[in-house]
C-alpha cells in the first residue's frame, strides 16, 4: 500500500470511529425513551442486547489459553444465541459440535464450527461420540465458520473451509419459491462469522476481494459478519446480495461493506441468516446412494465397476495397495472420452475377440461405454490379453472399468499401464524411481498384478536414469 493511499485508510477509520460512536449514542438515547412507553418496541432492543452480551462474552474468553478451548468458547456463544434466543424457527436445527458434510461424489467438507439443517428427515451418516458426525449435504441448509479475531490469515482459511461445502453436490429436487417469489437456491450457503478484526476496513475487503479472483463464484461465502465492525456482501456497481443465484450472476465483482455504526451488526447477520435458511432448498437424503460412496480425485469422482476387486492392488513384496487415479490423469481421460462416440459393450467384446454381429444381443444390452483409446489402436489389441485358466490358453479381458462423469469409461491396461493412468504400488514405485535415478543404464521392473479371470499380469517396465518411462 503506497503512503498515501495508507494515509486515506488511516483517514476513513477515523472518521468511521467517531461517526460510530456519535450514531450508537443517539440509537441508545432514543431507545431508552421508547423503552418508557412500551415494554416491548421492536427487535432493535432486543438484538442491541444480545450483540452486547456476546461482546462481552467475547472478552471474558480471552482468559482462556488453549486455542482449541478459546475456539470451542466462542462457537457455543452464537451457537447459544442461535438455540436459546426464540428468533430461529423450531424447524432450523443447530449442530451441537463442529460437523462435517458429505455428498454422494464422495467428497467430504472441512471441519465445519456450525451447520443448520433439517433434524426431522436428516441422518447421521457417521458419529463418534458427539465430537465427530458427519451429515449428507441434502439435508443441511448452510453453515456458518466461527472465527475470533480476524486477520489475513483466518479469513482465507474461513473462506476455504466454508468453500469446502458449498462445492459439494447435491441432490436435485422439485423446485419451490422462497418468501420473495423467487426460485429457491439450490446451493447450501456459507456465512463467516467473526467477533472482531484487527485489520482495517479496506484490507479486509482486500482479502475478501482476492479469495474472490481465485475462486468460483460458487464457492464464494455468503456473507462476511464482524459482530462489532460490520459486514460485507459481494455484489457488483449495481447490486449486491447474499443469495447464491445472484452471486453467480455478478459479471463484474464489487465488494460491499456495511459498517456497523449503530450496534445492528447481529441484527443483520440474523436478517441474512434468515433469509438464506428460507431461500434453500433440502431434500430427504438417499441413503441408499451413501452406502458404498465412490472415490475421489480432485473435484472428480469415480467408481471401478468391479468395486473391492479392482479398487484394491496386491503387491507381492509390500501386499495390498489402493489402486487411485490422480485428477490431472482422471480428467484426461474423461476429456477425450467425452469427444468420442460410445459403443455398446457387447458389441466391444464381440469385435475384441472377432465374434461375428449380434444385433439381439445390443437390444438385450443397450448400455454403451467410452473406450479410452488415444492411439486409435485396434481393439483386439487392448481389450484382451493371453491369459490361462486351468491350463488352458485363453484371451481374456485387459481393462479398467469404471463409472466417472455420468459415462462408463474402460481403460485397456496399455493405457493404464503406459501412462501410469491407475497408480501402482506406492513402495515399488518409489524404488522404482530411485533405482532410476542412481543407475547409468536402464533396468527393467517387473509389476504383477490381476487380470479379471484372476490370473496374474506380468508387465515389463523401463526406468531411464532421467524419470520413470513405462511400455507395455
Amino acid at each position: 500500500m503506497t503512503r498515501r493511499a495508507k494515509n486515506t485508510n488511516d483517514d476513513f477509520e477515523t472518521r468511521e470511529e467517531r461517526l460510530r460512536e456519535s450514531l450508537k449514542e443517539q440509537t441508545e438515547r432514543s431507545i431508552a425513551l421508547r423503552s418508557k412507553d412500551r415494554e416491548f418496541h421492536g427487535l432493535e432492543r432486543e438484538f442491541r442486547y444480545h450483540q452486547e452480551q456476546m461482546i462481552v462474552d467475547f472478552s471474558k474468553s480471552k482468559d482462556i489459553k488453549h486455542p482449541r478451548d478459546v475456539g470451542n468458547v466462542r462457537e457455543k456463544i452464537l451457537r447459544n444465541f442461535l438455540t436459546t434466543s426464540g428468533f430461529l424457527p423450531k424447524r432450523y436445527t443447530v449442530s451441537s459440535s463442529s460437523i462435517r458434510v458429505a455428498s454422494p461424489t464422495g467428497h467430504l467438507s472441512n471441519e465445519i464450527d456450525i451447520a443448520l439443517y433439517d433434524a426431522e428427515d436428516s441422518l447421521s451418516l457417521m458419529n463418534r461420540e458427539d465430537i465427530f458426525e458427519v451429515l449428507p449435504i441434502e439435508s443441511v441448509y448452510g453453515v456458518i465458520q466461527v472465527k475470533s479475531r480476524l486477520n489475513r490469515e483466518e479469513i482465507r482459511n474461513g473462506l476455504a473451509n466454508l468453500a469446502s461445502f458449498k462445492r459439494l453436490d447435491r441432490q436435485i429436487g422439485d423446485q419451490g419459491g422462497n418468501i420473495l417469489g423467487a426460485p429457491k437456491e439450490r446451493r447450501g450457503f456459507g456465512i463467516l462469522f467473526a467477533y472482531d478484526s484487527d485489520l482495517k476496513w479496506q484490507e479486509i475487503y482486500q482479502e475478501i476481494e482476492s479469495f474472490a479472483q481465485l475462486h468460483p463464484q460458487t464457492e464464494w461465502a455468503n456473507a462476511i459478519c464482524i459482530l462489532n465492525r460490520g459486514w460485507f456482501v459481494h455484489g457488483s456497481s449495481t447490486m449486491s446480495s447474499a443469495l447464491n443465484s445472484h452471486i453467480e450472476a455478478i459479471e463484474e465483482l464489487q465488494i460491499h461493506g456495511m459498517p456497523d455504526r449503530q450496534g445492528t451488526a447481529l441484527y443483520a447477520f440474523y436478517d441474512v441468516l434468515l433469509t438464506l435458511l428460507r431461500s434453500t432448498t433440502i431434500y430427504p437424503a438417499e441413503w441408499r446412494q451413501y452406502y458404498r460412496l465412490p472415490l475421489t480425485a480432485g473435484k472428480y469422482s469415480y467408481s471401478y465397476y468391479m468395486m473391492h476387486f479392482s479398487e484394491m492392488g496386491r503387491c507381492e513384496k509390500h501386499g495390498d495397495y489402493a489402486r487411485k487415479i490422480e485428477p490431472e490423469k482422471l480428467e484426461k481421460v474423461i476429456n477425450w472420452c467425452q469427444t468420442t462416440t460410445p459403443i455398446n459393450w457387447i458389441k466391444a467384446h464381440n469385435i475384441a475377440y472377432n465374434q461375428p454381429e449380434d444385433e439381439a444381443a445390443y437390444a438385450r444390452q443397450p448400455m454403451d461405454v467410452h473406450i479410452y483409446n488415444p492411439d486409435n489402436l485396434p481393439l483386439s489389441e487392448i481389450l484382451v490379453q493371453d491369459d490361462t485358466l486351468d491350463g488352458q490358453q485363453i484371451k481374456s479381458l485387459a481393462y479398467d472399468w469404471i463409472i466417472s462423469d455420468n459415462m462408463n469409461i474402460w481403460i485397456p491396461y496399455h493405457y493404464t499401464i503406459s501412462e501410469l493412468i491407475v497408480s501402482i504400488c506406492p513402495q515399488c514405485l518409489v524404488g522404482i524411481m530411485k533405482k532410476a535415478g542412481r543407475d547409468a543404464q536402464p533396468k527393467k521392473v517387473r509389476i504383477r498384478r490381476k487380470s479379471i479371470t484372476g490370473n496374474t499380469q506380468t508387465v515389463k517396465k523401463e526406468a531411464s536414469p532421467k524419470k520413470a518411462s513405462t511400455k507395455t
